[in-house]
């Protein structure tokens, strides 16, 4: 019998490409649906044997509306438990955390297990902090499994032809116009970026194992610095320049540093480990920019 699975925020950059990915699995796949609405979220998971919550707000800093950011990243994960416990519990849940719960790290910490004290530098973290400690509080008080995937940056072509947040395509789009990009901090935080296949197989690797109620980091396992994949994209793009920068003054507060998460969790359980290094990564979306028509 097929899997039945609903994607809340599956239109978005990873709900496209894991779209893509199932259609090639014997599963019923539904999109939709709004989180901050009690009632739509409870009409869509009945009957789901999965659910997969990418739906998410992510805003510049300075320039947020705060209640948005609490209606979908905390009112929407409510909702969701809520009705999971009322109408669906046995669902296997996906929930999508982030390196930016952990804020400004010691690189002497470097690589970050799942365990890493989280102090979070935005609203947007600090809200998924708060999304996560929802999961947990819902498991001591009723039982309710959840599976937390954190990731660090994601990078990928954009199906749909949307800017994508990503550093990595943001320099790339530059390079190729023949442009200049500015790396912060000269270039030397260390910084962990996860090609999108590489996430969707995570979440495949997640759907087809036993597990119900785990943590676990998805990243590249050995961040690089900065000025090291900026050159990667220079040399890939054979075009654009790169400035070295201090951190912006209206942003320093708030830039993280360098980051990078420690995989061996994932990779022990549940036998994950990236495919796709960054090199490779870069030449893919290189191609793929090239390529496309306007």
């Amino acid at each position: 019998m097929s899997k039945k699975i609903l994607i809340l925020g599956g239109n978005g950059f990873i709900g496209l490409h894991l779209q893509k990915r199932l259609a090639n699995e014997d599963v019923v796949v539904t999109v939709g649906g709004d989180v901050t609405n009690y009632e739509d979220v409870a009409s869509k998971i009945k009957d789901q044997d999965i659910i997969i919550n990418l739906a998410t707000v992510v805003q510049t800093i300075g320039n947020f509306d705060a209640y948005k950011d609490l209606n979908v990243n905390c009112l929407g994960q409510i909702n969701i438990l809520e009705a999971r416990k009322n109408i669906n519990p046995n669902s296997k849940y996906i929930y999508f955390g982030s390196s930016l719960q952990f804020g400004r790290i010691d690189p002497k910490d470097l690589p970050i297990p799942e365990d890493y004290p989280q102090r979070p530098l935005s609203l947007y973290g600090s809200h998924k902090v708060t999304a996560e400690n929802y999961c947990l509080v819902y498991k001591k008080a009723y039982n309710l499994d959840s599976i937390i995937l954190r990731m660090p940056p994601i990078y990928g072509p954009s199906l749909d032809g949307k800017e994508t947040r990503s550093l990595v395509e943001k320099f790339i789009k530059i390079a190729l116009g023949n442009g200049n990009f500015t790396a912060n901090n000269f270039g030397e935080d260390i910084k962990d970026f996860v090609y999108v296949d590489d996430v969707i197989e995570a979440i495949i690797k997640v759907i087809e194992s036993p597990v119900q109620n785990a943590i676990y980091n998805l990243g590249s396992g050995c961040g690089l610095k900065l000025v090291e994949i900026s050159q990667m994209i220079l040399d890939e793009c054979q075009g654009g320049t790169m400035e070295l920068v201090p951190y912006p003054p209206d942003r320093v507060a708030f830039e993280s540093g360098s980051f990078c998460f420690d995989i061996s969790k994932i990779k022990k359980e549940l036998g994950w480990a990236p495919k796709v290094d960054i090199k490779e990564g870069i030449k893919r979306m290189v191609e793929f920019y090239k390529n496309k028509k306007d």
